[in-house]
């Protein structure tokens, strides 16, 4: 899955690409989708339900989303904030 994103300072776009993954927590496997731009992870989703979806970028607890797109928003508005 790849998503562009246009850095509002700079009018540049940005390849956001993610890998699908898995975690063991507790005994039980959830799916993780894992953001990168380049080769730099920027964040991660778990997929706790079909409308729980928990958010983290360096170790922080970004909140939970209900849909996917709306988990892998949360991160890219973190990354833009912070790192632009």
């Amino acid at each position: 899955m790849n998503f562009e994103v246009r850095s509002l300072k700079k009018n540049k776009e940005i390849e956001v690409h993610s890998e699908e993954s898995s975690r063991n927590i507790k005994g039980q496997t959830y799916p993780v989708t894992e953001l990168y731009i380049g080769k730099k992870q920027i964040g991660e989703v778990l997929h706790f339900g079909s409308k729980e979806f928990q958010s983290f970028a360096d170790d922080e607890d970004l909140g939970t989303s209900k849909t996917l797109d709306l988990a892998i928003e949360t991160i890219i508005r973190r990354w833009n904030l912070h790192e632009n």
